[in-house]
């Protein structure tokens, strides 16, 4: 067992330095090397989206809508933490569109920083209804509805750009 460790540990680090050393093709900083920054913020936005339906489910099912302070608390925060990488990753790819003069991805960047911005506007007011002693069961749905559709409009924005972006390529 022993040998075979060896064996697959020396092929990874073979592995990982040829990687290490690739360089990137000319036109990899003309494309913006779009898809690790995109990618990361798709899945922050859908991770920050499913957080906030399964808080809604969860009030929705708590029995006489009692919410635990703990959840709400622990759910607005995941929430607020996948908002702002989101945004950190926008920001990224607004950098790299205003590098390269793309008009047409700085309007839809425009688009879906509207609507990072209104769901993050409605999770400002999810944790004020989850910060307090006794959370306010129907408050904290209807901040995650607003959340949730602030973010359904930015993911949809954002799938047709990567789309798009990748049509380029």
């Amino acid at each position: 067992m022993r040998p075979l460790r060896l064996v697959l540990t020396s092929l990874l680090m073979v592995l990982a330095a040829q990687s290490a050393f690739a360089q990137r093709d000319a036109g990899s900083k003309i494309r913006g090397e779009y898809n690790f920054y995109g990618g990361s913020a798709g899945r922050s936005m859908r991770s920050a989206r499913d957080y906030s339906q399964s808080y809604r489910e969860y009030v929705r099912t708590a029995p006489m809508q009692k919410v635990n302070p703990e959840v709400a608390k622990e759910a607005a925060d995941a929430i607020g933490d996948y908002i702002a990488k989101a945004k950190k990753h926008m920001a990224w790819m607004r950098k790299q569109a205003e590098k390269s003069a793309d008009k047409e991805t700085l309007t839809s960047l425009d688009s879906i920083d509207k609507n990072l911005a209104a769901a993050e506007k409605h999770h400002t007011s999810l944790c004020e209804y989850c910060e307090k002693e006794s959370v306010e069961a129907k408050g904290s749905m209807e901040c995650c509805q607003e959340i949730d559709d602030a973010l359904a409009a930015a993911i949809a924005e954002h799938d047709k750009l990567m789309k798009r972006l990748a049509a380029k390529k």
